[in-house]
């Protein structure tokens, strides 16, 4: 390797960790205040066709709701006297030695709001910060909204109805940094349904049970008669066709009693705002859910003759409506992304911090 050439990497790694040491000061990032409302639109009556998309499950760097709406109390914890071993009942104001153990990870924000029948607020009135201190992005002061009268409006006239309203203050990076928000709320389908979009399994059963002496002969001469009945008077194809419904739910174990299911939102997703040069964009990835009864896409026969006798087979399903859109954008202008059954408005504003440096 020549002299030149060595030098030339050496000034080239040394320009790269002087730009990386940069970002390392919240004080040195380009800060933003970032309002976003989500909503459902209401139900009409157009008959547009959409794919039968399951959930996903979002994890994204930055999750400022869950910690807002399940804080961590371990500090407070800490505070407290341990609660007597000789109570068999725990009174209020003490700490189990589990909670106190500095080994042991209790704390899980996913498994607390695992018991919320839906988000507890949909206008999101957060705490505020320093953004020349902070580590990551914070949640503002619900003073800080514009779209308050927008929403209001969506309700009255019964266009829609808000999922989340928040703002929030976060610093912006280049595409390749990937500092995406996440974004949830409105009902909690945990309980009802898996994070797949297939229902809930059943409780393991507490006894075991009682077998069926009776004779299935009959049963099984009406099942085939009505079977070809069904066929003769056309009722019934079977096929191997696509129907581009999803495909039967796992053969899964039954879940325990004390087992606590995931959360799965109706609104969930990520917002990821970057800069490129000097100009903004929005990456917004989010989902809508909604249960919707489905005939499962059976493609083995004996699975469609067993779909044909038994029609409750038909089951419901959490179907999820897809949100994906790019767009480059105008601080201080709001923008709208809009879907046949979900609409986003952003609006980007600039801070004292926001300048390039």
């Amino acid at each position: 390797m020549t002299a030149w050439l060595r030098n030339s990497i050496i000034a080239v790694m040394g320009l790269c960790s002087m730009s990386a040491g940069a970002q390392q000061s919240p004080a040195d990032w380009r800060w933003f205040d970032v309002e976003v409302l989500v909503f459902k639109h209401a139900p009409n009556d157009e008959n547009e066709s959409f794919p039968w998309h399951p959930p996903r499950q979002f994890e994204a760097q930055n999750d400022l709701l869950s910690a807002f709406y399940a804080p961590d109390f371990s500090a407070f914890l800490h505070a407290l006297d341990i609660c007597p071993e000789e109570n068999l009942t725990r009174p209020v104001f003490c700490a189990m030695p589990s909670e106190l153990d500095p080994y042991s990870v209790w704390y899980d924000s996913a498994r607390i709001m695992s018991g919320f029948s839906a988000a507890p607020a949909t206008i999101i009135s957060g705490y505020g910060g320093d953004m020349q201190t902070q580590p990551g992005p914070f949640l503002l002061a619900s003073e800080e909204f514009e779209f308050a009268d927008f929403r209001e409006q969506l309700i009255r006239r019964n266009v829609g109805t808000p999922l989340l309203h928040a703002t929030y203050r976060t610093p912006v990076f280049n595409r390749a940094e990937n500092y995406k928000v996440r974004l949830f709320g409105g009902r909690n389908f945990g309980p009802e349904f898996l994070p797949n979009g297939y229902p809930q399994l059943p409780f393991v059963a507490l006894e075991p049970a009682a077998e069926h002496s009776s004779k299935q002969v009959p049963q099984l001469f009406e099942e085939l008669e009505s079977l070809l009945n069904r066929v003769e008077q056309q009722q019934l194809q079977l096929s191997y066709r696509d129907h581009r419904t999803p495909n039967p739910p796992p053969l899964l174990a039954a879940r325990e009693r004390s087992e606590r299911p995931t959360p799965v939102w109706e609104l969930d997703g990520t917002l990821h705002i970057y800069l490129v040069g000097n100009y903004l964009h929005i990456d917004s990835d989010l989902e809508l859910r909604e249960p919707q009864r489905v005939q499962f896409n059976q493609r083995e026969l004996a699975a469609q003759i067993e779909q044909a006798l038994q029609p409750q087979l038909d089951s419901k399903f959490l179907r999820s409506y897809r949100l994906n859109q790019l767009r480059r954008v105008i601080s201080h202008e709001t923008h709208y992304f809009d879907h046949p059954r979900l609409g986003l408005v952003v609006q980007i504003r600039r801070t004292e911090l926001s300048a390039r440096r």
